[in-house]
């Protein structure tokens, strides 16, 4: 098998799942956001307010279609990441993409004090991730694995993701 790859909104719980699945399976843990911020030189945050979110889904696609892991990783994407096709495509062809699908009233409750979340900087945050669950839930849908994660435990969801993948 491949690799497994996280994709869902903010606050799903991709980056700790994902930790928490490397551990379990021995994989390398790849996360994206990571990638593009090291690619710019500067944060997330920072590229989206100096640069705007037309550079950042530039960097961040280039980022994603150069991921070439030597061996089988599992491999944390941002939110908006999938809504490229190219990049949909791309995640499906080197593994098997899990969703990690959560409400928005629990992402809004986890995503509600952080300020390294830029696109809910501004306006109402709980419509916010509202709108933008709406726009990105039927891609996030054809994932190959679909998890629940509004209330288990990061360890939990890991293991429940790895009761689905073929390893």
């Amino acid at each position: 098998m491949g690799n497994i790859i996280l994709v869902g909104m903010m606050g799903s719980g991709k980056t700790t799942v994902g930790r928490v699945l490397a551990h379990l399976t021995g994989r390398n843990f790849i996360d994206t956001d990571y990638l593009i911020e090291k690619k710019a030189g500067m944060s997330i945050s920072d590229i989206m307010k100096m640069r705007g979110e037309d550079y950042f889904r530039r960097i961040e696609k280039d980022a994603i279609m150069s991921l070439m892991p030597g061996q089988p990783s599992v491999i944390s994407t941002g939110g908006g990441s999938v809504l490229d096709n190219d990049i949909f495509l791309f995640l499906k062809s080197i593994g098997t993409v899990v969703y990690l699908k959560a409400s928005a009233s629990v992402l809004y409750k986890r995503t509600v004090n952080s300020d390294v979340r830029p696109l809910l900087r501004e306006g109402d945050k709980f419509s916010i991730i509202q709108e933008l669950l709406q726009k990105r839930e039927a891609r996030y849908l054809e994932s190959d694995i679909i998890i629940d994660s509004d209330i288990a435990a990061p360890q939990e969801i890991a293991e429940k993701i790895l009761a689905k993948v073929q390893l």
